[in-house]
């Protein structure tokens, strides 16, 4: 017999703000109680001086790792006090293993959104060096064309300074 697919529908569902303020507070709780029942398991275990992993926790208070690994509280408290993981961090002697490294944004993104990204950036910088290029060339044309005027100015003082040198004797013979 053949299970027929159903379709997926998006439902459609408007809450107000006091019933997602309701369900956030509710959340709350649920995390809350979750770090609650393994602060106990933990204590209780360090009492009976078993080892504490996923699976003694487990078995004290039924926690799954699942559970902690949703809650960045539990996950912290219990990578805090993980057995295996103190000893993983005396061999390794890492700077600070609670404090995890922040994850590169990029990291987000699929490979093809990632290389029509990275064509769409290489485009725009081979126009950036185009124009660039184009500005430079403008700034050379008129840096040679200021070299020129100023030979021309300087080629008019000294034509001036002759004649001024011409004209003062007679002026001086008036």
């Amino acid at each position: 017999m053949r299970k027929r697919k159903r379709s997926l529908r998006p439902l459609d569902h408007t809450y107000s703000e006091q019933q997602l303020a309701g369900l956030r507070a509710h959340a709350q709780a649920q995390k809350q109680g979750t770090v609650e029942r393994l602060k106990i398991a933990i204590a209780s275990l360090q009492v009976q001086h078993q080892p504490i992993s996923a699976r003694t926790i487990y078995e004290e208070c039924g926690l799954s790792y699942a559970s902690l690994r949703r809650n960045p509280e539990a996950l912290l408290l219990y990578q805090q006090h993980s057995t295996f993981l103190k000893r993983e961090h005396k061999r390794t002697r890492t700077a600070c293993p609670d404090t995890a490294a922040p994850r590169d944004p990029l990291l987000a993104y699929k490979k093809p959104d990632l290389v029509a990204r990275l064509r769409h950036e290489q485009e725009r910088r081979a126009e950036l060096e185009r124009q660039q290029t184009t500005i430079l060339a403008d700034y050379v044309q008129k840096d040679v064309k200021i070299a020129e005027l100023e030979a021309e100015l300087a080629r008019y003082r000294q034509y001036f300074e002759g004649l001024r040198l011409q004209v003062q004797p007679q002026e001086h013979r008036s």
